[in-house]
């Protein structure tokens, strides 16, 4: 019987101080390090991330719903810019996640942290999900954004698309048809309008 939930911690750590680190994690700011980033804007003042944002995305759908379509609706549920902590519930058709960013500084003019992300089936026996299996997949998907948010901060520019890709198309705990619906997922995120 598949477990009808997936959680994951992945530890980060970044050689640039944290307040110039945490303001990234806002989806206005990661066009500048996310190759290829779309999102739809949903509740954003001022282009800054708080308290309530609300904004969607197809990028997840690989990672989140197995598909290489489908809209996450992330909700920012805690902004806490003081202590470096951020907090989103993530809602899709197959599953509600909790996802939380929390920096810190690493005592050597760096950044450490965690990228903890929980996510639960909404309904196991309609969805076929399989927690083992997307475990693997977040797992995939934050070691992948850590990457990207890494290189910006310490090279100073975006990674390639082409570069991104080699980092996904070398991940062994990807299966092939995952590799195929990260594929016609950038199809269909190139055909959307920002």
């Amino acid at each position: 019987m598949p477990e009808d939930k997936a959680k994951i911690v992945l530890p980060v750590h970044i050689n640039a101080p944290v307040e110039k680190v945490f303001p990234l994690c806002c989806p206005v700011e990661e066009y500048r390090w996310i190759p290829g980033w779309k999102c739809h804007l949903i509740h954003c003042p001022n282009d800054k991330v708080e308290l309530g944002t609300v904004f969607s995305e197809v990028s997840s759908a690989p990672f989140l719903l197995s598909s290489f379509k489908g809209k996450t609706t992330w909700t920012a549920i805690l902004h806490d810019p003081a202590h470096y902590k951020l907090h989103f519930r993530l809602d899709n058709k197959k599953s509600s996640s909790l996802y939380k960013i929390e920096l810190q500084d690493d005592g050597r003019g760096g950044t450490a942290g965690n990228l903890d992300f929980t996510c639960n089936a909404i309904n196991e026996k309609d969805t076929g999900y399989n927690g083992k299996n997307t475990a693997k997949k977040i797992l995939v998907m934050l070691s992948t954004i850590s990457t990207m948010l890494q290189h910006y901060c310490e090279a100073g520019n975006m990674l390639t698309f082409k570069e991104l890709q080699k980092i996904v198309l070398s991940e062994s705990r990807l299966s092939t048809m995952d590799k195929v619906r990260i594929g016609l997922n950038r199809m269909v995120v190139l055909a959307m309008h920002q």
